[in-house]
């Protein structure tokens, strides 16, 4: 693995939270989307584990409105990805998953 030669490795800043508020829309997006990556990448498994425990926590607490609900489902038969909507509404794409997944019972 890369990370563990010394040579390669890449540094995060001692303030991440602080850089990041320096990233345009734009480039947080791609950021998020190459972390996104690389986890899934990584540990496939893990990643699906902590998927279904966030479901599980999201829907125990999250009510998403019907309005928002017919936009989720309308967006994703007009062929749009749930990613892409997830992004468009600003909702965690479990949540968006959950609302397609709840049409079709």
């Amino acid at each position: 693995m890369a990370t563990s030669d010394p040579a390669r490795r890449i540094r995060l800043p001692s303030d991440l939270s602080g850089s990041l508020k320096h990233l345009d829309d734009a480039e947080l997006q791609r950021l998020r989307d190459a972390v996104a990556a690389e986890i899934a990448r990584r540990a496939p498994e893990l990643g699906k584990k902590e998927s279904d425990r966030a479901s599980s926590s999201a829907e125990a607490t999250v009510r998403i409105p019907e309005g928002k609900a017919n936009l989720i489902r309308a967006s994703f038969k007009a062929g749009l990805t749930p990613p892409a909507i997830a992004r468009t509404v600003g909702m965690p794409l479990v949540l968006v998953r959950r609302v397609l997944k709840s049409e079709s019972h």
